[in-house]
């Protein structure tokens, strides 16, 4: 997954990526706004067709990229364990 972060400031992270799943985004923002300290979060494309989705995190009282880390630590863990569930169902 190539990205570039286009701006990272103590309460706000831009990061562009090259090519990516908007489920993925939509399902990254969902726990983005489950932390504390988020003011705005969400992603935008420019362009439905040429356009690269740019994910922005502006917060208040933490750090936005702590808040992006923490976000992506937590689905992360969901998913590992939903796939356990997953497997169990065999």
């Amino acid at each position: 997954m190539e990205f570039e972060v286009l701006k990272d400031e103590a309460n706000e992270l831009k990061i562009q990526f090259k090519e990516i799943d908007q489920g993925f985004l939509n399902l990254v923002k969902e726990y983005v706004w489950q932390q504390s300290g988020v003011e705005q979060a969400g992603f935008h494309v420019d362009h439905p067709e040429t356009g690269k989705p740019v994910f922005t995190i502006k917060s208040k009282g933490k750090k936005a990229k702590e808040i992006w880390n923490s976000a992506l630590a937590t689905a992360s863990e969901d998913l590992e364990k939903f796939g356990k569930d997953v497997k169990k169902l065999k």
